[in-house]
């Protein structure tokens, strides 16, 4: 027995606002790693809580049919409802995708990232370092980006396991692209506080770990004796 078309609708109109939901969430994520520090954020904090929120939002079909062979009661409903297609719902989702993709994103995202790099040039004048705010502010200039490759290359399967998927596609993409930059950038560093004799060691280190973190990944899985 189906519920009534009503709830049928309201529930499809929710699962088609996770996806703006999502990159509403990544928006928040970096908002979050400007509070956190910038480089040195928590493992516990809210910048990560804000990503995976994201990755479960934009995988809730998957998560649905996961709930499905799990035989969840009511999980059916989930995946029939994106279907219902109810007239009086389809306003609400037009109104929410264009606030979030070109009120949102598309304008009060350039607005925050401008204003995190002027604090940076205020932090600068006043003996702080900048690196936080310049880091949040490429992360919000990059979630369009960032949300295309989560919908893209990111997401390579859409079972009941894609979140997961999607989030190992993460970690690669730090590891192997992100990482060699920041190693780079730490070992420039390094050379440069050398010159001008002052501690460089801790940068040297940091460069070559991050240089290292694909190899210290693969070494770790080998002792553990597991493969991913």
């Amino acid at each position: 027995m189906h519920a009534p078309l009503v709830f049928r609708a309201i529930l499809g109109l929710l699962m088609d606002l996770a996806i703006p939901a999502s990159l509403g969430a990544f928006v928040m994520a970096g908002m979050r790693l400007r509070s956190e520090g910038g480089m040195n954020f928590e493992a516990s904090g809210g910048f990560l809580k804000w990503l995976l929120w994201g990755c479960f939002l934009l995988s809730l079909p998957g998560v649905s049919q996961w709930f499905v062979q799990e035989s969840v009661p009511g999980a059916q409903q989930f995946v029939i409802a994106g279907a219902t297609g109810a007239q009086y719902t389809a306003g609400i989702e037009r109104v929410t995708n264009d606030f979030v993709s070109n009120f949102l994103v598309g304008h009060v995202v350039p607005v925050v990232a401008a204003s995190l790099v002027f604090k940076a040039v205020l932090d600068m004048s006043q003996g702080y370092s900048p690196l936080a705010s310049i880091i949040a502010a490429l992360f919000l200039l990059g979630v369009q980006g960032f949300y295309n490759l989560a919908t893209g290359s990111w997401m390579q399967s859409g079972d009941a396991y894609g979140v997961t998927d999607m989030l190992m596609s993460m970690f690669g993409y730090a590891a192997n692209r992100i990482s060699p930059i920041v190693g780079g950038l730490a070992l420039s560093a390094a050379i440069l506080n050398h010159v001008r004799h002052r501690p460089w060691g801790a940068l040297a280190a940091s460069g070559l770990g991050f240089l290292s973190v694909s190899g210290l990944w693969a070494l770790i899985t080998h002792f553990a004796g597991v493969s991913l």
